[in-house]
């Protein structure tokens, strides 16, 4: 036993003095700046291309294992530039010798100093890159297939690596693409990481100047973190890692991008799951904190992520985004919002749940979700607790606020339905809101459902209490065909017309509680086209209330005295219509409303009404038949005895905007000199008869 030891002990010893040897005398027997030329032409023919090693080629064996290549450069493809493909100035890599012999790769840090790497894309789609990928293709063999076989005792098992660490420095990377017109460059790379092997956490440090002409952008952009890798290699840990930029360029809102995104991750490579506890960013002054969690990320990634927007001064915003600030009617708003929200997404659909986004003094919360991205499907169900969207309006000129609708984009020259938009749409959502201001009109808890498929596009319900009463509507557009077609079918009940229509217009000029609806229909892209293609039935009713600017009683004195030769009295009382009931209904062809039925009561009057209000032409024609039915003085006037039970008309026509009254004294003539004869009559037969003939002519 003992001579077996000593023969092991002679082989062990010869075999360290044969390396000791080796590593001594073979980098002075061989020198690998001899076959230079080899090397050159193994690549050329491996790959078409030139390469020329213009600096010495180091090499040593003991203790490391160790090649450093001096300036190098690789030649570009045919029909490109005269610049290198690739160049470096420094390449060194070093490996222990002993611990390979224990199956362990230990290796230095590896050092790539001064690359430059020369990327383009010809007009024609052509790159300098696409040849090296061809002749390693056309060089690759099809594997046979076989059975796995088990790793056999000559074959090398790696028990484990280690590598010193990775330092790139002073490296640029340029990509020119002719056929899009940019250039995209990266100067001054660096990169720095620590020690790396298996479970240990290696510091990284990376940093470039980027410089971008499609978009312009320039500036630099830094990375800083601590990676590590499990045992296994199947799990990536990422902490304390910030990403910084600091971009100037005109393909930037507002011309600059400062930027810090701060986040601790955790990938598993084996089942594609991510784990990131942290995460901050801050941007153009918002600062988004979160969590994100997400699975399969390399077959069929899903994310779910936990969002908060920090509060945030919107005006801000608006001005590093590069953009001017609305001209707005009250410059307090636009001072504060922040949001949260909870993301659930795939790469085709994204969900956002428990929103809550708050603009000054308003919220809204809610839900909402987009499905297939190609040809989004988008449901929401959204709840704002109150809004003054006069606030965020520009100023009132001393005239009452135009809505911005789709009639007065048309009238501007702007189409008044998107079609190829519309019928794209795939909507189904519902929006709730306690309390709206718009346009000075007031209304609350209005209640809208909006459903849009293939070209149909309904509102229904719309519902919202306003001015003591409530709106009821179904509205529907039709963009199937060639011309839009549009029918709603609309209903108020109780509201308080006097309020509603002075906040929406300004003037005072009706007051009352109404009762109305109203079913039509019409198409077209114009407003004119619209008006000209209206067609339905409306109607309506108002009690207690006047017609204000408009005083019907001063017209019938005015009327009386022109009868009687006397002066005209003077306007007394206020320059109103009373009436206790106003009701009507009318039929709408081809944009002319025409009313029959109009009925007017007060305990003076009882007001009768036929005609018609053309819409495409803006012109009235209506007559209006009043009779005095009361001894009462009317409205603050004079008695109107001469002329009760006499029908007066009054002609009213002209334009919407100078509407004409006339008062038709041929007919009241005719009524009252008929009215005198029959009292006369009546007179003389009950005084010549008795009562036997009283009431004759009634």
């Amino acid at each position: 036993m003992g001579k077996l030891f000593r023969i092991l002990a002679y082989l062990v010893g010869a075999l360290a003095l044969l390396i000791i040897v080796a590593a001594v005398v073979v980098p002075m027997v061989i020198d690998p700046n001899d076959y230079k030329d080899e090397i050159a032409a193994a690549v050329e023919a491996k790959t078409g291309r030139t390469l020329a090693i213009e600096g010495d080629i180091g090499l040593s064996v003991f203790p490391w294992l160790a090649v450093e290549i001096g300036p190098t450069r690789l030649s570009n493809a045919p029909g490109f530039s005269d610049r290198p493909f690739a160049a470096v100035k420094q390449v060194s890599v070093r490996i222990k010798l002993l611990p390979l012999l224990h199956k362990q790769v230990e290796m230095g840090t590896v050092v790539l100093d001064g690359l430059k790497l020369s990327l383009e894309t010809r007009a024609d789609g052509k790159t300098n890159w696409a040849d090296l990928a061809a002749h390693e293709a056309a060089q690759a063999k099809p594997a046979p297939e076989a059975a796995p076989e088990e790793p056999s005792s000559g074959q090398l098992a790696l028990a484990g690596l280690a590598i010193g660490g990775v330092r790139i420095s002073d490296a640029n990377v340029l990509w020119e693409d002719k056929k899009q017109g940019a250039r995209y460059q990266v100067e001054g790379l660096s990169l720095r990481t620590g020690a790396i092997e298996p479970g240990a956490t290696v510091p990284v440090e990376l940093g470039m100047q980027l410089d971008a002409s499609e978009p312009p952008v320039k500036g630099p952009v830094n990375f800083s973190g601590e990676v590590s890798l499990s045992e296994d290699s199947q799990t990536i840990r990422l902490a304390k890692s910030e990403l910084t930029t600091d971009l100037k360029g005109e393909g930037l809102p507002g011309g600059a991008l400062k930027s810090r995104l701060g986040f601790d991750s955790v990938v598993h490579l084996d089942s594609g799951e991510l784990d990131m506890p942290k995460l901050v960013v801050d941007l153009l002054g918002l600062t988004l904190e979160g969590t994100v969690q997400g699975k399969q990320l390399f077959n069929a990634p899903t994310v779910n992520a936990d969002l908060k927007i920090k509060e945030f001064v919107p005006r801000q915003l608006i001005e590093a985004l590069g953009q001017p600030l609305p001209v707005v009617s009250d410059a307090t708003v636009l001072g504060k919002a922040d949001a949260s929200l909870k993301l659930a997404a795939t790469a085709d659909s994204a969900r956002v749940s428990d929103l809550r986004l708050r603009l000054d003094d308003s919220s809204i919360n809610g839900n909402l979700s987009v499905a297939n991205f190609a040809k989004p499907a988008i449901r929401f169900d959204l709840h704002l607790d109150k809004i003054d969207a006069d606030r965020y309006l520009p100023p009132q000129t001393g005239e009452p606020a135009v809505p911005v609708t789709p009639t007065t984009a048309a009238a501007a020259g702007a189409q008044m339905f998107p079609v190829d938009t519309l019928r794209a749409l795939d909507v189904d959502g519902s929006l709730k809101i306690d309390q709206l201001k718009a346009y000075q009109l007031n209304s609350a808890d209005i209640v809208m459902k909006l459903v849009a498929k293939g070209g149909q596009i309904r509102v229904h319900p719309a519902q919202a209490n306003m001015y003591q009463g409530s709106y009821n509507g179904d509205l529907n557009l039709d963009v199937r065909g060639k011309q839009p077609k549009l029918s709603m079918n609309e209903k108020l009940a109780g509201v308080q017309v006097g309020p509603l229509l002075k906040d929406m217009s300004g003037k005072d000029i009706l007051s009352g509680a109404t009762r109305g609806s109203a079913v039509l229909t019409t198409s077209g892209q114009t407003p004119e086209l619209l008006k000209k293609n209206l067609n339905g039935t409306l109607d309506f009713a108002f009690t207690d209330g006047a017609v204000k600017g408009f005083n019907l009683a001063a017209l019938l004195r005015k009327a009386q005295a022109q009868l009687k030769g006397q002066p005209v009295p003077p306007e007394e009382g206020p320059d109103q219509t009373d009436f206790s009931e106003l009701t009507g209904t009318a039929t709408v062809t081809n944009g002319v409303i025409s009313n029959r039925d109009l009925m007017a009561k007060s305990p003076l009057l009882r007001v009768e009404g036929t005609g018609d209000v053309d819409l495409p032409a803006e012109s009235l024609d209506y007559l209006l038949t009043a009779k005095v039915v009361g001894s009462l003085k009317g409205q603050g006037g004079k008695e109107l005895d001469d002329l009760k039970g006499v029908s007066v008309p009054v002609q009213i026509s002209g334009s919407f905007a100078e509407p004409k009254y006339q008062v038709r004294l041929d007919k009241v003539l005719k009524d009252t000199t008929e009215k005198k004869v029959k009292e006369k009559i009546e007179k003389k037969l009950e005084k010549k008869f008795g009562d036997q003939f009283k009431g004759l002519f009634q």
